[in-house]
């Protein structure tokens, strides 16, 4: 039986990740395509923004010297939005105008409907004004936003909805980012029966490891499908993972990396040239985790428990997804929680946690959501957190304790 040649500290682990990995390359995608992917160069305004004087409000274009309380003007036009007024007001005047509407000429301030009465909306017809206004009363500035030439989305930024509405407002259809990585998540296992295609026969458990970490390089942004490979015969095995390797920036697998005869995914892989990283760390549940590179591919060796593949992804995996795409995860938050009890990690190595959150006044209070033995997947459905106990370390309670948030709570 071959043993882990040196189980190597959790930080050192995520040390080695984060400092082995590709970058993506820039490619221009529609504004539709580019949400939740990092800028690969800075955006600049193509003009002023707004590009012309217009109102904020429903009301009428004035001229402020004309306005005061009871004060009656001619309405001589309207300026509704997309139709600007060919009128120039003067003395005595005043243009309809709808919210976005072009200020007309000679207009210096809209006195909003609400401060207006009695014009019947005919030709001719005069309006009463409630109060004065000072110039500029409820317009917007041609350039109050953003200048021809100014910087309005920084390289690196997360596109999302405000991006791209700032984006599509400066006539930008495509924008530069870093490309999605592309992730296989490779079946492997005689074991494994795909779920709905057949009952169980005894042994056999459905994948659900594979369908998991689909979902979860997705949720990260990642380009993910699953490639099938469970068998036991080694050629079967080299071809899927030579497929895999060879299509994607980033394979993953669970189960088969660690010290059993029949754990045949790392011999496949040092065959292939991959170029071991670590295997081995000092963390559960995750112990017999690998990661290796071959060109610009990474390989994950996660281990086959449910539990801990899934941790192993969002504590590993998902860090690399993320520095490869140039993005700061704002979604898996650090925190500081406490027990209410003290809490002794008795592993001798990293022991994430899963845990229930709630808000106190001391803080936010962790609970173990029970039994956390590595195949009990109803313990991440009822979990809002990874709490990180360190080796050997006896906690007292209410001492602070870093936790990876995994979900609003």
């Amino acid at each position: 039986m071959q043993l882990f040649e040196k189980l190597i500290e959790y930080a050192e682990a995520r040390r080695l990740v984060l400092e082995n990995l590709p970058g993506m390359p820039a490619v221009r995608l529609p504004l539709a395509e580019a949400r939740g992917l990092a800028l690969a160069e800075d955006l600049r305004a193509r003009f002023d923004s707004p590009p012309f004087d217009n109102s904020a409000v429903d009301g009428y274009a004035v001229r402020a010297r004309d306005t005061g309380e009871g004060v009656s003007l001619e309405v001589i036009d309207e300026a509704p939005a997309g139709r600007p007024s060919e009128r120039t007001v003067g003395e005595g005047e005043a243009v309809k105008i709808f919210t976005g509407g072009v200020v007309p000429a000679g207009a210096d301030a809209v006195v909003m409907v609400e401060d207006t009465s009695g014009w019947s909306g005919e030709e001719g017809g005069t309006v009463r004004l409630k109060k004065a206004v000072p110039e500029g009363n409820n317009i917007r500035r041609s350039g109050e936003d953003v200048r021809p030439g100014e910087v309005i989305l920084r390289s690196g930024v997360e596109v999302g909805p405000y991006e791209i509405a700032l984006a599509a407002s400066q006539g930008y259809a495509e924008l530069p980012v870093l490309r999605r990585p592309r992730v296989v998540v490779l079946s492997t296992g005689t074991e494994l029966v795909e779920p709905g295609s057949r009952e169980l026969s005894a042994g056999e458990i459905f994948d659900s490891n594979s369908y998991a970490l689909v979902a979860q390089a997705e949720e990260a942004g990642a380009e993910a499908r699953r490639l099938y490979a469970a068998s036991d015969d080694a050629e079967v095995l080299r071809a899927a993972v030579e497929e895999a390797l060879t299509e994607s920036d980033l394979v993953v697998t669970s189960g088969g990396v660690s010290v059993g005869e029949k754990d045949l995914v790392k011999s496949t892989l040092e065959d292939l040239g991959v170029e071991q990283v670590f295997w081995g760390v000092r963390f559960k549940p995750g112990k017999p985790l690998f990661f290796g590179a071959r060109e610009d591919a990474r390989f994950f060796g996660l281990p086959g428990n449910p539990v801990s593949a899934m941790v192993c992804f969002e504590l590993f995996v998902r860090p690399a997804l993320m520095r490869m795409m140039g993005r700061t995860d704002h979604r898996r938050p650090k925190v500081e929680v406490y027990f209410e009890e003290e809490t002794t990690n008795r592993f001798g190595r990293m022991h994430a946690v899963r845990v229930s959150l709630e808000r106190t006044e001391k803080g936010l209070l962790a609970r173990s959501v029970g039994a956390q033995g590595s195949g009990l997947i109803t313990s991440l459905t009822k979990a809002d957190a990874i709490a990180m106990i360190g080796p050997e370390a006896r906690v007292p309670a209410g001492e602070p304790v870093e936790a990876v948030v995994l979900r609003d709570f």
